[in-house]
Order: C-alpha cells, then structure tokens, then sequence
C-alpha cells in the first residue's frame, strides 16, 4: 500500500535528519495517516502520498554528507513549508474543492525536487527552483487559512491572507499556474534552453504573488506587485506552452492521450464543474448517489474510456464514456487559453486528442486546435 510505502520511508530518514527537522518529519507521518479516512478524496490522497514522496527525495540530500551546506539548508526550509502548507490545506474546515485545488499545487512544485537535489541541474535553475517552491507553498499556505474562531490568536499565515490586495480566487489560479510551470520544467523532456526560460519567468511570477499576499509589504506595494503580476503571468503561460511544444514525445494512441488528457482535467478541475458539465454522461447507477469525485481515466480502446470515480456514499467504482462527448465536453471547461497554465505538460495529449477527432472522427474540438483569441 502507497500510504504503508510512504510511511516506512519517511521513518527510516527521520533517523537521520537533523534534530531540527525530527518534529516536521514527525508531523508529515502524521498528515499521511490522516488520508487513510475513508471521506478523502482519491485524487487528494495521491496528492499528499506523491507530495511526500517527493520531500523524501529532500530528507534524502538533506542527510547525503555530499551535499553542499547552502542547498541541504534550502532545502531543509523547504522540507519544513511544504509539512506546514500541507497541514493547513488538510485543515478540515477548508472547503473540498479548495483543498484539493491546494494539494495539487504542493504536489506539482515538490515534484521539482528531484532535479534539484540532482547535481548536473544548472545552478541558475535550481537557484529559480528553490526560490519558486519556497514562494509557492507559502503563498498555498496563506491561501488555506481559515477565520479564526473568537478569541483565538491569529497567525502570520493568516494576517498575510487577511492582506491579500486580490481575490482568492485570482491567488488560487495563479497558484495552479505556477504549479503547471513545475510540472512542465521537472520534464525531462523539456529542452534545457526552454526550461531556462521558464523557470525564470515562473520564478518572477512566484515572488510577485508572494509580495501581493506579503502583510509586511505596505498596501501601495501590494497593489504595485499585482498589477505587474498580471502582465508576467500572461508571459508565463505563453511561455508554458512554449517549453512543453518543444518537447520530443512519441506519438500516443487516441486511447493512451485521451486518458491522459481526461485524467489531468480530473486532477486540476472543480468537481462542481465536473459534475455539472457531465451531468449527460454519468452512467444511471451513479446518478442515484451522486459522484464525489472523478478521479481519473484509464485507455479502453480508441471509442471508450473507463472512468475512476467515488460516489457520494464513497464507494469507489468505474464505468465506460465514450471519448468523443467526454472530450468536447472536457474542452468547454478548459478552452485553449488556460490549457497549459491548468493542466501542464498534460496539454500535449488534449491536443493530440482533438487531432485525432478531427483527423478520424471530423469531429472538430475547436478551442484545443487553434488558440482562442483572448
């Protein structure tokens, strides 16, 4: 079992990590633990086990005698944000979709680690890398406060929610789209020039989003950091699609891209939009409890997918969509202009689905084929 796997592996370094980080690693076995209950969410608790299995790739370097001082400290900061943003994000008075919109972020920036702790990484882009995973979790962190009850003491994290100059909602998609960067850059597929590229940029638009949440920052330069911020997440995302174009990927089957291309809207999109957008395909036996969650999609054959989902009651169970009104549905709640800032290096295979609609099918999935105009 992954949470067993996870849990093992976490123990074994906390034998080994400076006493400093002991309690953060103690409370990371812990925060594992807490997605066993059955009412977590598939996709959330893959979220938190990858998310952990990633800091164990950190506690790893952190403990190698061969790593340099400046980076095991990096890291062990970051070691330390990423176990506190995960337990406020687990908080369970954080609404659902909010938690799971959280547990992404952290998962695709602790995804990053690996090419950080990797000696050959260029210095300039584990420098951007350490700095864009500090600024984000921080900012998902802040993102997960919930108001305080009467006469509690409020946090730092919650002061700096309290100041945010923009909506939660704008702090939440610039959030997933700087998690889509990592996503993107962690690719080893992606050409050493265009990653170069892109973390620096997303690294630009990290600090941006920390500074316009930072409550130590006066109003007028939270309000400066926004407005700029609009313009750098703007080349960020062109800069996405850039980077993962570039990647040399073997041709999929429409099967294979489709269930990628359906599995990563899953992962990144609201179930509340989800079900509401699929309410037409949700086979009869699922109608009567209710889905909780899609999870994800699984290639049956060039028509079929067969689709990963927890119903209300939380039984976990499976049934078959046909590809080609999940797809054009799927492309209605993620048009052109936000596919790579929402789904990553996933974006290739939506675009290579509606490739294959239009090439086999006729069926044209417009916003995935050309970019829409903004």
């Amino acid at each position: 079992m992954e949470i067993d796997e996870a849990t093992t592996t976490l123990n074994e370094e906390k034998e080994r990590v400076p006493e400093e980080l002991a309690s953060t690693v103690e409370k990371l076995i812990s925060i594992i633990s807490t997605v066993k209950d059955p009412d977590t969410l598939p996709q959330d608790r893959q979220g938190v086990i990858e998310s952990a299995e990633n800091l164990s790739t950190a506690l790893a370097a952190i403990n190698d005698a061969g790593t340099p001082p400046e980076l095991r400290k990096d890291l062990t900061a970051i070691v330390k944000q990423v176990t506190s943003a995960l337990g406020a994000a687990g908080d369970t008075r954080v609404p659902a979709e909010e938690r799971s919109t959280l547990i992404l972020v952290i998962k695709r920036t602790t995804s990053t680690l690996d090419m950080i702790c990797d000696p050959k990484t260029p210095q300039d882009v584990r420098g951007q890398m350490i700095s864009t995973a500090k600024d984000t979790t921080y900012v998902a962190e802040s993102s997960s406060t919930v108001e305080s009850s009467p006469g509690a003491e409020s946090s730092p994290a919650a002061e700096s929610s309290a100041a945010n100059t923009g909506s939660k909602q704008a702090t939440s998609n610039t959030l997933v789209s700087l998690s889509a960067s990592s996503d993107i850059a962690r690719d080893g597929r992606t050409p050493p020039k265009e990653r170069e590229q892109l973390t620096e940029i997303t690294q630009q638009v990290s600090a941006l989003l920390k500074k316009s949440n930072d409550s130590g920052a006066s109003p007028e330069e939270r309000s400066e950091a926004k407005k700029e911020l609009e313009d750098k997440t703007s080349r960020m995302k062109d800069q996405q699609e850039q980077s993962a174009s570039a990647q040399d990927r073997p041709e999929e089957s429409l099967g294979k891209a489709a269930a990628f291309c359906t599995s990563a809207i899953f992962e990144s999109t609201p179930e509340s939009d989800l079900v509401r957008g699929l309410k037409k395909q949700i086979p009869a036996q699922w109608e009567a409890e209710g889905v909780k969650d899609f999870w994800k999609a699984k290639d049956k054959s060039n028509d079929t997918l067969d689709v990963l989902a927890q119903l209300q009651n939380n039984e976990n169970t499976n049934g078959p969509f046909e590809v080609v009104p999940l797809i054009t549905e799927l492309a209605e709640l993620v048009p052109h202009d936000k596919l790579f800032g929402t789904l990553g290096a996933s974006a290739l295979s939506c675009e290579q689905t509606a490739t294959y609609l239009d090439e086999k099918f006729g069926v044209t999935v417009d916003t995935w084929l050309s970019k829409t105009s903004e």
